[in-house]
């Protein structure tokens, strides 16, 4: 009988030690969890990188470039780039690029007192001296020969006398034909001491015409023009007038 109450005790006390055991690891446990910061979630600075990524160098980010660069690339020209130029501008553009000698012709019936020769009489000089390396103008005419007004000149240098037809239009020397100078005539200026317009407008003050040409020369010492008038009647009623260029006297030949 004393050894009963053994038993007991032996029989409980197993009961005991997982409770305690039980308390001392949930224990254990809570402190742990209250004295240490949560690590953090390995995905979260994975995610912000990535994201990060896809910002700098992402698929997105090269799609929005090239969309951009090719809307810069195709967007359409400026008015002022594919405007239309002005007509100054047209205008300046063809007369600068437009070759010398273009101007219309005259007509042939043209009256020379009233319309002006695209080559004018001084130009067709300078045309002449260039075309022969300079030299002293003893004769020039000009009237309309064929199809064309044309200038006609004699021109000496060296001892020898330079014969050149001009075009009257294009200024094209169609013509050069040369040989020694066996004459000594004076040179001769459409400039000084008188022009071809001057001598043109003396002759009408004695004849009336159309004026179909005229030349400069001199004979027998005296230097002139000899105006060409037709008047309307057929060659016999043409008529010619001499103009001296020093006295300014006239002739009328006819």
């Amino acid at each position: 009988m004393t050894r009963s109450p053994l038993r007991s005790r032996t029989t409980h006390r197993p009961a005991l030690r997982p409770v305690a055991l039980g308390a001392l690891v949930l224990g254990l446990a809570t402190g742990c969890g209250a004295g240490s910061d949560p690590e953090p979630s390995p995905t979260a600075e994975p995610a912000a990188e990535q994201a990060g990524g896809d910002d700098a160098a992402g698929p997105a980010a090269g799609a929005s470039d090239d969309g951009g660069a090719a809307n810069a690339t195709t967007e359409e020209p400026s008015d002022a780039t594919t405007e239309e130029p002005s007509d100054a501008t047209t205008a300046e553009s063809t007369d600068a690029a437009a070759p010398a000698g273009t101007a219309a012709a005259l007509p042939a019936d043209a009256d020379l007192a009233t319309a002006q020769l695209p080559i004018p009489a001084a130009e067709a000089v300078s045309l002449g001296m260039a075309a022969v390396g300079d030299g002293e103008l003893v004769r020039i005419e000009i009237d309309h020969d064929d199809a064309a007004w044309e200038w006609e000149l004699e021109i000496v240098l060296d001892g020898r006398e330079h014969e050149l037809d001009i075009d009257a239009t294009t200024g094209e020397v169609t013509q050069h034909d040369e040989d020694d100078d066996r004459d000594d005539d004076p040179a001769v200026s459409v400039e000084s001491p008188m022009t071809p317009e001057e001598a043109i407008a003396a002759a009408l003050e004695v004849e009336t015409g159309r004026v179909s040409g005229w030349d400069l020369e001199s004979e027998d010492g005296r230097i002139h023009y000899t105006v060409d008038l037709e008047r309307g009647g057929g060659g016999d009623d043409d008529v010619e007038v001499e103009v001296d260029v020093e006295t300014g006297e006239t002739r009328v030949d006819g």
